[in-house]
């Protein structure tokens, strides 16, 4: 994994490879924010292979998910919503209502150690810091608060037939 901070990270790509390379690295939990978890960023095979990966190699390991707006998810499908329904107990998408502390910022953070975020208002100015303990705990700290603000969403629950 790149140990360099990279400024200026253009949204949707190199951001989308920049998501996989970072969740490539976890060894105990990835946290991903987002508004829709848009599929051209989210839905793609390299990062739920990587997430699979992470899920697979320890009893502890865990993926949380946090948007906005789930409908994209439901009516198109999503290869994260997927591994929810095939593993929840180690993969959980929430539901966002509106938090004045979140501004629609995309942030994938990797166990306490990297983070890959874009702010809601710009497709070109993210960052990526693979290993800053001090950058992730901030955003560690702002996602912990707004999980505890989300709730699962019924529309994202698998149907038994």
């Amino acid at each position: 994994m790149s140990s360099e901070f990279l400024a200026g990270v253009n949204y949707p790509h190199p951001f989308d490879e920049l998501a996989v390379e970072l969740c490539g690295a976890a060894a105990r939990q990835v946290c991903i924010l987002s508004p829709a978890l848009d599929p051209e960023t989210f839905d793609n095979p390299a990062l739920a292979d990587a997430l699979t990966a992470l899920i697979r190699s320890s009893r502890q390991t865990r993926v949380r998910v946090l948007v906005a707006d789930t409908r994209g998810l439901v009516t198109r499908g999503h290869r994260l919503l997927q591994l929810a329904r095939r593993i929840p107990s180690s993969v959980q998408i929430h539901k966002l209502a509106e938090h004045p502390q979140w501004k629609n910022e995309t942030v994938v953070i990797c166990d306490r150690d990297g983070v890959l975020y874009k702010p809601g208002d710009s497709d070109h100015n993210g960052f990526y810091e693979p290993s800053s303990r001090a950058s992730t705990r901030r955003h560690l700290d702002l996602f912990e608060e707004l999980w505890r603000c989300g709730a699962e969403d019924v529309e994202l629950r698998s149907l038994a037939l």
